[in-house]
């Protein structure tokens, strides 16, 4: 890590490297140029140094020097001043554009690139997620209105398209990403949304729920990053400071006014039902709802997505875990609104069947969670979309979940 004063930069300056913001938000990029208009934000952020997360002996101006022209340029005030009110446009409104856009072309493509265009607005969330984090880093802003406009974007982009959000899984190539905070805080809303779903939540605590779950990580940010990005054990000093997150987030939330229900939900996402949890060992009916609820998302899509110090395991084995409920550390109920809102065979999941076939469960059966609808591996209908069955106790029935080495044959086929 190189640092860099924030008046030598020059615009069009590449770097091998991200440039990286407070030593942890990637603030621009390795692939793309600095900028006099980032320049400009920085200054105005209050920001002299920022530093590259390549070796030192990497960090050379990868473009020619600039040539100096003495002729005289005319410049369009008006289009330079257009330029910029496209850039201020708020995180939420571009949010709320591409969305709308993708939910055009999914109406319009119902089947047939749908998970194309479900992933896109995946992306779109993580984007907005890490603006929001950034955002607090550069101002200390932290508003109420915005983040409860994205949490309803979401809850309905997941109640319209939960069979195929559910099928995206964090990738083996992004265990070192500095910003997985962002991926965790949107994986775990999405879980936290299906779960409430499930049981029915009316709408306005939904959106409450989500969008505590959005930020519900946040205390993470006033950290050291090495705590939550070693690959190495920590000793008990460094768990006990990272076991803080919780505490510095319901304060950032309680000085930013959020009501006093995403206040406790970011207190208590790592609270447990057996007392065992953090910060203040709460206990079972102690415990509020949405961090009751936050628990068992958080730490579902914690065994299913890689960390620095662990593989990530298959959602069948953390289906499986979160049923078995070890030291009964989470709530009964939620664990079974989260089993029959992704199925035992969780949607996503590529299986073996009694007839010989393989299939991919993309949708959970209200009737029996055990018997999910599963996509043929292969097999079109007539509208050239993937043929579907619903699991039975019979030739239908799901013999296994596929190993990680008959999943790589499958997405090699698939690809």
């Amino acid at each position: 890590m190189t640092s860099f004063q924030v008046a030598e930069l020059t615009d069009g300056r590449r770097f091998p490297g991200n440039l990286i913001l407070d030593k942890h938000f990637v603030l621009l990029d390795g692939n793309l140029a600095f900028s006099n208009m980032l320049k400009k934000k920085l200054v105005e952020w209050g920001f002299k140094e920022v530093s590259c997360d390549v070796d030192p002996e990497r960090l050379k101006p990868t473009t020619p020097p600039v040539q100096v022209s003495t002729d005289t340029v005319e410049i369009d005030i008006d289009e330079l001043n257009n330029q910029y009110a496209e850039k201020e446009k708020t995180a939420n409104e571009i949010l709320k554009e591409k969305i709308e856009t993708l939910n055009t072309a999914i109406k319009n493509f119902p089947n047939k690139d749908r998970m194309e265009n479900v992933t896109a607005a995946y992306n779109e969330f993580l984007n907005y997620i890490q603006e929001v984090f950034t955002r607090y880093v550069t101002h200390k802003e932290l508003k109420l209105g915005p983040i409860s406009d994205a949490a309803k974007l979401l809850i309905d982009f997941v109640r319209n398209n939960k069979k195929f959000i559910l099928r995206i899984q964090p990738s083996e190539e992004h265990r070192l990403d500095k910003n997985f905070l962002t991926s965790h805080c949107l994986r775990s809303t999405i879980y936290s949304i299906v779960i409430a779903l499930q049981i029915n939540m009316p709408q306005e605590k939904l959106i409450e729920l989500a969008a505590a779950a959005l930020i519900h990580e946040i205390g993470q940010i006033k950290l050291p990053p090495q705590l939550y990005l070693t690959d190495k054990p920590l000793s008990p000093q460094a768990k006990n400071l990272l076991a803080t997150h919780t505490v510095l987030g319901f304060n950032i939330v309680k000085e930013a006014n959020f009501p006093l229900p995403i206040q406790i939900a970011v207190l208590e996402h790592h609270e447990r039902e057996n007392g065992q949890g953090y910060p203040r060992r709460k206990m079972g009916a102690g415990i509020s709802a949405y961090g009751k609820i936050l628990a068992v998302a958080c730490s579902y899509e914690a065994i299913t997505s890689p960390r620095h110090y662990k593989a990530a395991r298959t959602l069948y084995e953390a289906t499986i875990e979160m049923l078995m409920n070890k030291n009964k550390m989470y709530d009964d109920i939620v664990i079974r609104a989260l089993v029959q809102a992704v199925s035992l065979f969780p949607i996503g999941s590529f299986v073996y069947l009694a007839n010989g076939k393989i299939g991919q469960v993309a949708e959970s059966n209200p009737a029996d969670p055990r018997l999910p609808i599963v996509e043929l591996v292969g097999e079109k209908n007539e509208l050239g979309n993937p043929k579907t069955l619903i699991t039975d106790n019979d030739k239908n029935k799901i013999v296994r979940v596929l190993n990680k080495e008959e999943l790589k044959g499958v997405m090699a086929y698939i690809n």
